[in-house]
């Protein structure tokens, strides 16, 4: 017997109806909101990821499903949408603002568990082309509409919030982790061993008890981030404290992915701690579009994992709506 591909599966029965549900709500909120729909190619060149995410991000170093063509291209199954929304955007030479919204399938070798698969499915939300005086109105935008997207599916969840700084604010930051880290490097695990000359601040994600107690005495992130930075932070705080959003602060989120900067966030089911529980974030990438071309545009974005709601969603078995 020939079985499927370990990491996928197919969805069907209640769980394809939640499936639909879930992308039906998402795209009913974030339309309202002004956003139209893309579809993504699921094939991209290799470098578009190398590098956007990060050179010694997991994706790129563990996760990526790689190959080369019949023509000796380096091609990869898409890990994640927003690199290719920002790809297409300068392709077509577009000028003015947009929103985009996207439900796509991505591709990650990584430990198949549940909720979690090689092939799992995405929404998400872009908004490419803001600029320095709307960001924060932007920021709100994109998370006012994963509040509602959330609450219309009544899945509980917490809002978790930070600001990064520039690229500038994390070198001076990163400098000082790395001294940190090595003071502290017979406590940390293997993996984040080998991170601090890499990327130490992958270490400040780690899920790795003895790594968790290390991050707690890390240095403050906040100490480093530039008053532009941090009245920008305090301009969204006091717009979702106006919206009446409830949100947690912690100065050790971070993103998987090298290309954020400034205003990060993650969503969290209530009955569950540590990232890898995330239900979706998302943040800004206004360095994104320099890795892939010349230009220098502004984006804001969100991304959530179907697979994870589908588990948490309750609903009839004779009713999608």
């Amino acid at each position: 017997m020939i079985e499927g591909v370990r990491g996928t599966r197919s969805i069907e029965g209640l769980d394809a109806q939640k499936y639909e549900h879930i992308v039906e709500e998402f795209y009913a909120v974030y339309k309202d909101l002004g956003f139209e729909l893309i579809k993504l190619p699921i094939l991209e060149k290799e470098e578009l990821f190398t590098r956007t995410t990060g050179e010694f991000t997991d994706i790129v170093t563990k996760q990526m499903y790689q190959f080369k063509d019949k023509g000796g291209r380096n091609l990869v199954l898409r890990p994640e949408g927003t690199a290719g929304v920002m790809r297409n955007f300068i392709e077509k030479k577009y000028k003015d603002q947009k929103k985009y919204i996207y439900s796509e399938q991505m591709y990650r070798y990584e430990r198949p568990q549940k909720g979690r698969y090689r092939e799992f499915h995405q929404v998400g939300a872009e908004i490419i082309g803001s600029n320095n005086n709307n960001a924060s109105d932007n920021c709100v935008e994109i998370l006012r509409g994963s509040v509602n997207f959330l609450q219309n599916l009544n899945v509980e969840f917490s809002l978790i919030i930070n600001t990064i700084g520039i690229s500038e604010d994390r070198d001076k930051y990163m400098k000082t982790l790395e001294k940190y880290f090595y003071s502290n490097k017979s406590k940390l695990s293997d993996e984040s061993v080998k991170r601090i000359d890499t990327n130490p601040l992958r270490i400040l994600d780690s899920k790795e008890d003895n790594d968790i107690e290390v991050v707690s005495g890390a240095p403050s992130f906040k100490e480093f981030i530039s008053n532009e930075s941090l009245n920008h932070y305090s301009k969204i705080k006091s717009m979702l404290d106006k919206f009446d959003i409830e949100y947690t602060e912690n100065e050790y989120l971070i993103r998987g992915l090298d290309y954020y900067n400034d205003f990060t966030f993650e969503m969290h089911p209530i009955s569950k701690s540590g990232s890898q529980y995330a239900l979706g974030g998302g943040g800004q990438y206004d360095n994104l579009s320099s890795l892939i071309s010349n230009k220098q545009i502004n984006g804001i974005g969100v991304a959530f994992g179907v697979d994870r709601l589908i588990e948490l969603i309750e609903m009839d078995n004779t009713n999608n709506e």
